[in-house]
């Protein structure tokens, strides 16, 4: 009998199982200060939490991945060059708020959801956010160092 009740049970999490959702447009500054690895992390993370399907969080990946090697390949670029290296920086954090965007539309549909159907409470996204930015500011600066190193 208690093979029955296994079956029987719900497969799906229930809402009020998951961790509360984070505010999308709170994932701006994420882009903004922790650029493109920071934004798709958290995004892809926060998808969990609304409950969004598995095709939208892979879109939410190759995403980011397509976005970082924009950013990776404008930063090897332009880097090359002393004076252009603060324009680098500008245009990494202009695709990281470009693909906030597209992050944003991705997760917009289960946000309008939880907030109409949910308890409309979130969870604060300081702490995740500040360890998200430097975790990828590490990453960043390492991978523009070692595509600065091949291109010199």
């Amino acid at each position: 009998m208690s093979e029955l009740n296994e079956l029987l049970q719900p497969t799906v999490v229930p809402a009020e199982q998951r961790p509360l959702p984070w505010r999308v447009s709170s994932q701006f500054w994420v882009a903004l200060l922790g650029g493109v690895p920071a934004v798709t992390a958290i995004a892809f993370l926060n998808a969990g939490r609304l409950g969004t399907p598995a095709s939208k969080r892979r879109w939410i990946l190759v995403s980011g991945i397509v976005a970082l090697l924009v950013s990776i390949g404008v930063a090897g670029w332009l880097g090359i060059v002393e004076e252009q290296r603060r324009t680098a920086r500008i245009v990494m954090r202009v695709v990281a708020v470009l693909l906030f965007l597209v992050l944003a539309r991705l997760q917009r549909d289960e946000d309008a959801h939880y907030q109409v159907f949910g308890s409309g409470q979130y969870a604060p996204l300081w702490i995740p956010g500040i360890i998200a930015t430097v975790l990828s500011g590490l990453g960043l600066v390492g991978i523009v160092l070692a595509v600065w190193a091949l291109l010199t």
